[in-house]
This record gives structure tokens, C-alpha cells and sequence, in this order.
């Protein structure tokens, strides 16, 4: 066996490894921080999902608030005296409000 021609083996394919290794860092170092940047979206893309999602429920809620102010008078009037603080005419209004403090408590 020839020992040049089996070290000139070895010699090319240690030369073809190394190319490897390089390629492979070229590619991370070209193709990591488009990864990274596809993750960021993904993430913003799934938050905005998420807010979609929250946004049609607070319409379905408002468009059936909408539909019993237009058809349900106890609904309305319920709405004018919490939002509004309205009262019926020779009505009294009472508001409560909460004590600060620790006072004992009868028993």
C-alpha cells in the first residue's frame, strides 16, 4: 500500500470536512437572525390572534347589549340607574360607601 497516496486521501478529506464546517457557519451566521426573526413574528402574529379573538367577543357582547337596550325596557332602565345614576321621579337614591379602617363588628 502506498502511504502518499493514502495520506493525500486523508489530506483531501480533511480538506472537504473543513469546507463543511465552513459552509455550515456561513449559513448560521446568514440564516440565524432571519430564524430569529421569523420566531418574533410568530409570537406577534399569536398575540394578535389573541387580541382578534377578544376584540369579536367584546362586540358580540356590546351588539347584544345594543339589541336589549333597543328591545328589553327593564334592561333599560336597569343600564340609566347604574351607568347613568338616573332615578324615577320622587325617588331617593341611596349610595353606600365602603368604611375604611377596622371597625369591630356587632355581634
Amino acid at each position: 500500500m502506498n502511504w502518499r497516496a493514502l495520506w493525500a486521501r486523508i489530506q483531501s478529506f480533511g480538506f472537504l470536512v473543513f469546507v463543511g464546517i465552513v459552509a455550515c457557519g456561513v449559513g448560521l451566521l446568514l440564516f440565524l437572525p432571519q430564524l430569529q426573526r421569523r420566531h418574533t413574528m410568530q409570537l406577534e402574529i399569536q398575540r394578535l390572534d389573541a387580541e382578534i379573538i377578544h376584540q369579536e367577543q367584546l362586540e358580540t357582547q356590546q351588539k347584544q347589549e345594543i339589541e336589549a337596550l333597543k328591545t328589553d325596557p327593564a334592561f333599560v332602565e336597569r343600564t340609566a340607574r347604574n351607568k347613568l345614576n338616573l332615578a324615577r321621579p320622587n325617588e331617593t337614591i341611596f349610595h353606600f360607601e365602603p368604611t375604611s379602617g377596622s371597625a369591630p363588628r356587632p355581634r
